[in-house]
């Protein structure tokens, strides 16, 4: 995945905080990195830029870019039964789970360079729960 601009990453950061939906996924994923990983403590900030990016992470990915496809997603869940707050907490959760596992760390890195923001543990030395503490030892080492 090609590192994104600053001016794609803009654009993408003001689609979201200006569609309600997009929006409202945005506060689950930040609801699931304090919850599934105990992060209570971190800068609300902080957590919502890991969020920001885990949510433009898949919209490059799976949409390139393009805001209507996660529209359509939600959607299509609606038209499978499902209520649309129900919808949203689905998806969100999904790309959570996706962009918090090791090969999601190290797509965000990509698109991301330096300036990515991890609160999960799998980011190693890089998330935040970590910062200014050495990381847990592994089991049986």
């Amino acid at each position: 995945m090609a590192r994104i601009s600053q001016e794609e990453r803009d654009r993408l950061i003001r689609a979201i905080h200006e569609h309600d939906f997009l929006h409202r996924i945005l506060r689950r994923i930040e609801h699931l990195q304090r919850v599934v990983f105990h992060a209570e403590h971190l800068d609300p900030m902080f957590v919502r830029a890991s969020a920001e990016e885990i949510l433009i992470a898949d919209l490059m990915s799976r949409h390139r870019g393009q805001i209507d496809g996660v529209y359509y997603a939600l959607r299509k869940s609606e038209d499978a039964g499902k209520a649309w707050q129900h919808a949203i907490a689905e998806y969100a959760a999904y790309i959570h789970n996706y962009y918090t596992t090791p090969l999601g760390v190290v797509m965000r890195k990509d698109l991301f360079g330096e300036d990515s923001h991890f609160v999960t543990p799998a980011a190693g030395k890089d998330s935040a729960l970590y910062k200014g503490a050495e990381a847990p030892a592994k089991q049986g080492a």
